[in-house]
């Protein structure tokens, strides 16, 4: 199954607002358009894998399987810092169009990027 970094982002921000000290997101329960449980169950488990959520992946005996988000860790919350802001979001995806994949850290790394360079017109450096 292909990582869809739309689907990264948007699984994140929810992770970052329905998510407190007391509670968890089971992946299977979701409902997040365009996105199927299947591929929000995959990127849940893909974030776990990459240290951007904490949770658990689990698979049972009848094949079905299904993802836990329980918190947002560091990492989590300064890659959402990057790509948070729409027109940052759509800007680093511009950048990034013309190749055909971008792993999530460099895709990390463009947005700060990006982002920088707003940040830096804004205030006319």
């Amino acid at each position: 199954m292909k990582l869809n970094h739309d689907c990264v982002r948007d699984l994140m921000l929810l992770a970052e607002e329905a998510l407190d000290m007391s509670n968890f997101i089971r992946c299977s329960n979701l409902k997040l358009e365009p996105y199927s449980n299947q591929e929000l169950i995959y990127t849940a488990s893909k974030l776990i894998e990459a240290g951007f959520i904490e949770g658990k992946y689990s698979k049972y005996i009848d094949g079905d399987c299904d993802t836990t988000i329980r918190s947002i860790t560091w990492t989590g919350h300064e890659f959402l810092d990057n790509i948070r802001d729409d027109g940052v979001w759509k800007n680093t995806k511009d950048k990034l169009s013309d190749f055909k994949s971008a792993s999530l850290s460099f895709v990390s790394n463009v947005a700060s990027q990006v982002l920088a360079s707003m940040i830096n017109q804004k205030l006319g450096l």
